[in-house]
């Protein structure tokens, strides 16, 4: 009767010891489907923030990237949208006075006396090839646009088929940029008298028109 009760005690023992594991594994299977749940939103998350940097790449603007969670139950709903800057009055003016520049450069460039390089080296004598150099040791005036490349003024060249003298000195004076030696060149100041800055140099006056252009590029006059 011993062995029998003990026998008996024992089939309890593992009947009891199933029911509780039983009743565990049924307590965390909907933990474990939460985790795997949470796993695939967050899954889903990433994949629309690469899908976000990749339209903004491609497009070079901006995006925004938004999620519509609707319940735990479902997967989050993505959607992405281009945002169109919002502008200013300032921005919008800046944008209208820079497309007007290049509407006058474009303007200028067209003009007869502008030549090309190969036009330009004919005058003088020489190969499109030592133009490009003087252009680049500031020696002859080249002005570029955005549609017509590299124009150099014609009235750089003397009758005698000379350069105009002093280029260099004005360069410097003026920070390097071609397009503020044109203009103080062609426009008339009056610390030369009312003269322009070609008529100076043209007359063999460098100094003096070096002096008024370094006065420009210091600021200290328009």
């Amino acid at each position: 009767m011993a062995m029998t009760d003990k026998k008996g005690g024992s089939r309890k023992r593992t009947e009891r010891r199933g029911n509780l594991i039983t009743g565990y594994a049924g307590k965390w299977e909907p933990l474990f489907e939460k985790k795997a749940a949470a796993r695939a939103t967050a899954a889903r998350v990433l994949s629309g923030v690469s899908e976000g940097v990749i339209r903004a790449k491609n497009t070079g603007g901006t995006v925004r990237v938004t999620y519509v969670i609707r319940s735990s139950d479902e997967e989050p709903e993505i959607e992405i949208e281009e945002i169109t800057p919002q502008r200013d009055a300032l921005d919008i003016a800046l944008a209208a006075a820079k497309q007007r520049g290049s509407e006058r450069v474009a303007e200028i460039l067209k003009r007869p006396e502008m030549l090309s390089a190969d036009e330009f080296a004919d005058e003088i004598g020489s190969t499109r090839e030592t133009v490009n150099k003087k252009r680049k040791r500031h020696e002859v005036l080249g002005l570029e646009g955005a549609k017509r490349g590299v124009r150099f003024p014609k009235w750089q060249i003397g009758d005698d088929g000379q350069l105009l003298g002093g280029l260099a000195q004005l360069f410097k004076a003026l920070n390097g940029h071609p397009w503020a030696v044109y203009r103080f060149l062609l426009q008339k100041s009056g610390s030369l008298g009312g003269r322009t800055g070609l008529e100076m140099l043209r007359a063999g006056r460098i100094e003096e028109a070096v002096g008024a252009a370094r006065s420009i590029g210091k600021g200290d006059f328009s």
